[in-house]
């Protein structure tokens, strides 16, 4: 492939990612997800589950954590987000009330074999099941008591092989099920419905931003590749636990940097240690309740002159003095929402560092994607390569 043709591809993938920035772009997705929630949002278990386990893997994992938030705080259900391999192979641990309690398979392709075989044991005990992914026929559907539709597919369906804005429609279908989950337990009042769906409305209209913030990271990207940094580190906290893995997942596979995502505090009692002026921080700290822990990193990061890179919407003096870059975000609300819109700029940043080298966007490094990660595929039971 040349390099006209590499510059064609990545503008493609850059300009798919951007047709968030408009409003419009949404509404196919929103149209998909409210007509297959309606299939069953008279069901009376909306209004007798009091446990949710979200399970997926990459893309659809850091999906799940965010999902976990809104499932905890807009529908006060006990709710945690598991490796479909780990609830798979342990469920036995978590299905303790399983008439109580309903698991989500979350899968882009739809076809993940643990989070089939997670839905299908969830079945056999008697919980509750649905898959989160698009709209084709896919196994996980298939096993799946309940499903919601999003435009998962929108990724594949423009040539693209790198997950991007799927992620966006899978967290916002997770979103809607919260809502739809807490006017019918009692959690959320008419008023409160109204809240979220108000929240959500300003957070689309934010995403005209979007242009804007590319550009942003295209500034920082250069200053970073300049410092020939070899590794990064993005940190998030609560609602942005999810923002935060996924992030430093697509950095990775769209730049072929390695990076990881921690907790904010975690990261300080632990991994901290290992920082230095090489390393960059990417911090994602909107106004609310991670501001002051964000504060505590900038000081030891100044003290021990490690990069550091702000996503927030509260600029301080002090932040300002101790940051070495800040990403100034549009203003959300609420921080519940600001999953959606924190995740771009990592993104783009991951986009412009494979780009300014002249490769592939999202490329599969060693030629391997995670479906090719199979020991039978290469190797027979000696250990011998399959040729």
């Amino acid at each position: 492939m040349n390099q006209q043709e590499i510059y064609e591809r990545n503008e493609r993938l850059r300009m798919h990612i951007l047709t968030l920035a408009d409003k419009q772009s949404w509404q196919r997705t929103l149209t998909m997800t409210d007509e297959s929630i309606k299939e069953f949002e008279n069901e009376s278990w909306l209004s007798e589950i009091d446990t949710v386990y979200i399970v997926g893997h990459g893309t659809s994992f850091a999906t799940a954590l965010n999902a976990e938030s809104w499932f905890a705080h807009i529908a006060k259900l006990n709710a945690r987000a598991l490796p479909a391999f780990q609830f798979s192979r342990y469920a036995e641990d978590f299905l303790i009330k399983p008439e109580k309690t309903l698991v989500i398979g979350i899968s882009c392709s739809g076809n993940t074999e643990s989070v089939v075989q997670s839905l299908d044991i969830a079945n056999k005990s008697g919980a509750i099941t649905m898959c989160l992914s698009g709209k084709d026929d896919m196994a996980s559907a298939k096993v799946a008591k309940y499903r919601i539709i999003t435009d998962a597919h929108a990724d594949r369906a423009a040539n693209l092989s790198a997950y991007s804005i799927s992620h966006i429609y899978l967290a916002l279908g997770a979103y809607r099920l919260a809502m739809i989950i807490g006017s019918r337990n009692g959690s959320l009042i008419n008023t409160q419905v109204g809240y979220w769906q108000k929240q959500l409305d300003h957070l689309i209209s934010s995403m005209k931003s979007l242009p804007t913030l590319f550009e942003r990271m295209g500034e920082i990207s250069e200053v970073l590749t300049k410092a020939q940094v070899p590794a990064f580190v993005v940190l998030g906290s609560g609602p942005n636990f999810g923002t935060a893995k996924e992030g430093a997942l697509k950095i990775s596979e769209f730049s072929w940097v390695f990076g990881a995502a921690e907790e904010l505090e975690d990261f300080a009692h632990g991994r901290f240690r290992e920082v230095d002026s090489k390393v960059p921080l990417f911090i994602i700290s909107p106004k609310g309740k991670v501001c002051e822990k964000t504060m505590d990193l900038l000081a030891g990061c100044s003290i021990a002159r490690t990069p550091t890179i702000i996503l927030t919407d509260e600029v301080t003096p002090a932040m300002e003095k101790l940051g070495t870059h800040i990403v100034t975000m549009p203003k959300i609300h609420d921080e519940y929402l600001t999953p959606f819109l924190y995740i771009f700029p990592l993104w783009f940043y991951g986009f412009h560092i494979r780009h300014a080298e002249g490769g592939i966007v999202g490329e599969a490094r060693h030629n391997l994607f995670a479906v090719d990660i199979n020991f039978k595929a290469h190797y027979d039971e000696s250990g011998e390569k399959l040729i």
